[in-house]
C-alpha cells in the first residue's frame, strides 16, 4: 500500500516476469501494477512506487472522475450520451404498441421508442442499455465500412473483412491477412479520431509494425496524427468507464 499527501491510500501489486525493465502502470479502472524482472527483489518494486508517488496519484485522479460519473450514470430518460463526439440527450418514449426497441438519432437527441410493458426499473434500464448499444454497433458497422473504403482508395491499399468488436482496450487492429477489427465505440468519438484509427490500421497493410516507415505512411495522410492520437487517449477513461 502507498500513502499520498492528502491522506488517501491505494494498494498496488508487484508482478515479476521475464522482462528487462521496470514498469509502473495505472489501469483505466484504477488498479496499480508494478512490473519488475525476475532477477530483482520485491524491494525494488516498492521503491519504484514510493519514488513515483506523485505520478501515481495524478494518474489515479485522472481515472477517478470518470469512474464516479459512471457510478452515478443511469441508462434512463434525460441521460447524456455521446455520438460522433457530441452529447445527445436520451429520450425514452414508452409505447404499448411496440414489441421491440427502436432507436433514432436527431441532431440533439437519441430517441428510443420502447415497449411499455411491466418492467422493473433495473430490468428496463438493462434492456434500454442493450438496445442503444446494439444500435451503436449497427451504426458503427455502416460508418466504419464507409470510412475504410474511402481511405483505402486514397491510400491505395486493400483489406479483407471488417469486424466490429467490443474490445476492452483497443480501438482497432489489423491481421496479417488484412482483416480489420474496429471497436464499436469509435462511433462515439469525433470523426477525425475515427479517421485516425482507420488510417492507422490501413497503414499496417503496408508495414505490419510501428516502425518509422509506418508512421511516415500515417503522417502522409494525417500530418496532425500526433494531436489526434493524444485526443483519442483523452477519451479513453470516459468511454470505457461509461460504455
Amino acid at each position: 500500500m502507498v500513502s499520498f499527501d492528502d491522506g488517501s491510500t491505494c494498494y498496488y501489486r508487484i508482478i515479476q516476469s521475464d522482462r528487462r525493465t521496470l514498469a509502473l502502470q495505472v489501469t483505466k479502472t484504477g488498479e496499480v501494477f508494478v512490473r519488475i524482472p525476475n532477477r530483482l527483489a520485491f524491494r525494488t518494486g516498492h521503491e519504484l512506487v514510493q519514488k513515483n508517488r506523485d505520478w501515481v496519484f495524478a494518474q489515479l485522479a485522472r481515472v477517478r472522475t470518470p469512474r464516479e460519473q459512471q457510478e452515478s450514470f443511469h441508462w434512463a430518460d434525460g441521460a447524456s450520451l455521446l455520438l460522433y463526439g457530441h452529447h445527445r440527450v436520451l429520450v425514452v418514449n414508452p409505447d404499448h404498441k411496440k414489441k421491440s426497441f427502436c432507436v433514432q438519432a436527431t441532431k440533439e437527441r437519441l430517441v428510443v421508442s420502447c415497449p411499455g410493458g411491466p418492467y422493473e426499473e433495473k430490468e428496463r434500464e438493462e434492456a434500454l442499455e442493450e438496445a442503444v448499444k446494439l444500435w451503436y454497433k449497427q451504426e458503427a458497422r455502416r460508418y466504419l465500412a464507409e470510412k475504410t473504403a474511402r481511405w483505402s482508395a486514397v491510400m491505395k491499399v486493400d483489406y479483407g473483412r471488417i469486424a466490429i468488436r467490443n474490445q476492452a482496450t483497443r480501438w482497432g487492429s489489423c491481421s496479417s491477412r488484412g482483416n480489420l477489427n474496429f471497436n464499436w465505440r469509435l462511433v462515439l468519438l469525433p470523426e477525425e479520431l475515427a479517421d485516425y484509427v482507420v488510417v492507422h490500421e490501413l497503414a499496417h497493410r503496408i508495414h505490419m509494425n510501428h516502425s518509422h516507415a509506418f508512421w511516415e505512411v500515417v503522417e502522409r495522410e494525417l500530418p496532425d496524427y500526433r494531436l489526434r492520437r493524444r485526443e483519442l487517449k483523452g477519451y479513453e477513461a470516459e468511454v470505457y468507464q461509461k460504455y
